[in-house]
């Protein structure tokens, strides 16, 4: 009797201390953090993006940053030029690579206040391209254009969109005026140019505001 009592004693010892050890395995491979905020600069100085969430965990297992509703920053000649907002994000690759995730929302505040919404985005830091993924939308006081997928270069301000693209313009009152379906579509964000143009360039048209 005892030495069964001794072996059941044992047993739940070792039970316990492996559940005790898996608990701190995991509350050590993980690090919450409040209020949390990542800038970058140019080699001259200069500001060029600045990340911010008020809560965010790190795995320190997969070096991997899992933000919560996230606001993105960036800077030209240390002025906004975009900002963009996020339900949730993910940075990973040694802080390399951005993935936004739920109503992502681009607004331009240099040109025209140009909004741009995705259900996903994934930015190369290393690079000026915005992918955008997911039901995408650009809208303007008169313009309406939505597609599959989109790319924002953030050095030129040029917007391609891929098929399938559509299109509408809205007038002053508030009525659309024409509708427009194409293969692909590029928008230019300073000047709002509108280009549309198929794969094998047989249609193309131009439509400036």
């Amino acid at each position: 009797m005892n030495k069964h009592y001794r072996l059941v004693s044992i047993l739940s010892f070792l039970i316990i201390s492996s559940c005790s050890n898996n608990a701190k395995d995991i509350e050590e491979s993980t690090l919450s953090i409040k209020n949390f905020n990542l800038s970058h600069y140019s080699k001259n100085g200069n500001k060029l993006y600045k990340l911010d969430t008020p809560y965010s965990i790190f795995n320190k297992k997969e070096q991997v940053y899992l933000l919560d509703k996230t606001s993105i920053k960036f800077f030209k000649k240390n002025n906004i030029k975009y900002i963009v907002n996020s339900d949730s994000a993910r940075l990973i690759n040694n802080n390399k690579v951005i993935e936004l995730k739920g109503n992502v929302i681009i607004s331009d505040i240099e040109n025209n206040n140009t909004t741009i919404k995705s259900d996903n985005l994934y930015w190369d830091i290393n690079k000026s391209k915005f992918i955008l993924e997911g039901k995408v939308y650009l809208i303007t006081k008169s313009i309406k254009l939505n597609s599959s997928m989109a790319i924002l270069d953030k050095e030129s301000n040029i917007v391609t969109f891929f098929k399938p693209v559509e299109y509408s313009y809205i007038d002053q009152n508030n009525i659309s005026r024409y509708d427009i379906k194409s293969e692909n579509a590029y928008y230019n964000i300073e000047n709002q140019d509108v280009i549309f143009k198929s794969e094998n360039n047989n249609v193309r048209s131009r439509i400036i505001f």
